[in-house]
């Protein structure tokens, strides 16, 4: 049995297909199959895959289109790995990213599930880096404001979603994976490694508004859910302005008052927490007030005063540079041009 299942779900990728299974069949780490699942393709998506001759590379094909979330249940119940890696069909896995995973979860056999950061490319955007917070108990509380892993890059131990019976759930498309991990991270530890690891695409077949729009409300209901599991009481307008400070640079806001309230319930989220390690919590809050008070320094300078005067930042300068360095990242869901799944 192979020690590593790469899952990588294909519908109509031709385009990028060849250069993806390339980047995986010559990774440095040999132990694993690509278990690639055609979910219906009608392009040369098979053609492409038939060109490898290669016996670690393993074909389900659908004959009616399961979709994302369907396809990649189909491949969980039908890998062989001990551990499972995910792939898309437009990304590319950097020539060490099976080796450095299998490596770190060997050595942290409490981890069930890691990610990595990540070098964002394409023809929309300019090439940067972007990293996701780090340990258990920071990624839980990430979890609270937006998706805390690339999906891409995440491996799993099989045992541990087999025991716990975690599948993607289709009802949230267009963000299963990020229910997915809500559920997981409150199972187990998990973590995200610093090193880039993968090359994340953002390419023409982007999303709609509709597909974004669907996005934005399957995440408010996904955070709804976690604060309904720390006792976490809060009313549907405080629910919405806490999706909008999560999404980072793409929140903006149209007077000072609104940055006054959102201030005021990212206080009492400090105040009413329970669950929550509180250093950790008071960490991602103190992230997510600055990249709030950054991103709205056009509506004067009430705002970096606001900032200053408020109990919500932190003076840690290794919290801070941690800060600015996430601040620095586009969430991996609010890229423009960003396939849908």
């Amino acid at each position: 049995m192979p020690k590593v299942t790469v899952l990588l779900p294909v519908y109509n990728g031709e385009q990028f297909l060849r250069e993806t299974i390339e980047s995986i069949v010559s990774q440095s780490f040999q132990d694993f199959e690509l278990l690639i699942i055609d979910d219906g393709s009608t392009d040369r998506s098979s053609e492409i895959i038939q060109a490898f001759q290669d016996d670690r590379i393993r074909v389900l094909k659908n004959e009616k289109r399961l979709k994302l979330s369907g396809a990649l249940n189909r491949g969980l119940d039908a890998a062989r790995g001990i551990y499972i890696a995910r792939m898309d069909a437009d990304d590319i896995a950097l020539p060490n990213r099976l080796q450095e995973e299998v490596c770190f979860l060997d050595s942290h056999p409490d981890i069930g599930l890691c990610g990595s950061a990540i070098e964002v490319f394409g023809e929309s955007v300019t090439t940067h880096i972007e990293r996701y917070p780090a340990g258990t108990e920071q990624i839980r509380c990430y979890a609270l404001f937006d998706c805390p892993f690339c999906h891409p890059s995440v491996m799993m131990r099989k045992t541990l979603l087999d025991r716990h019976h975690l599948r993607y759930d289709g009802s949230y498309y267009p963000t299963e994976d990020y229910e997915l991990w809500s559920r997981a991270i409150m199972l187990f530890p998990t973590a995200n490694l610093d090193t880039v690891l993968l090359r994340y695409r953002v390419h023409g077949a982007s999303m709609t508004g509709a597909d974004w729009d669907d996005m934005d409300r399957q995440a408010t209901r996904i955070i709804g859910h976690l604060f309904d599991r720390a006792g976490i009481a809060c009313t549907g307008g405080q629910l919405q302005l806490h999706r909008n400070i999560g999404r980072g640079r793409s929140c903006r806001l149209s007077h000072i008052r609104e940055l006054v309230e959102a201030e005021a319930w990212l206080g009492q989220l400090l105040t009413e927490n329970t669950i929550y390690e509180k250093q950790a919590l008071a960490a991602t809050v103190a992230l997510v007030w600055f990249r709030l008070c950054l991103n709205n320094t056009g509506l004067g300078p009430g705002v970096w005063r606001r900032y200053l005067a408020s109990g919500l930042r932190t003076s840690d300068p290794l919290r801070i540079r941690h800060a600015a360095t996430i601040c620095a990242s586009t969430v991996k869901q609010m890229l423009p041009g960003r396939r849908a799944g």
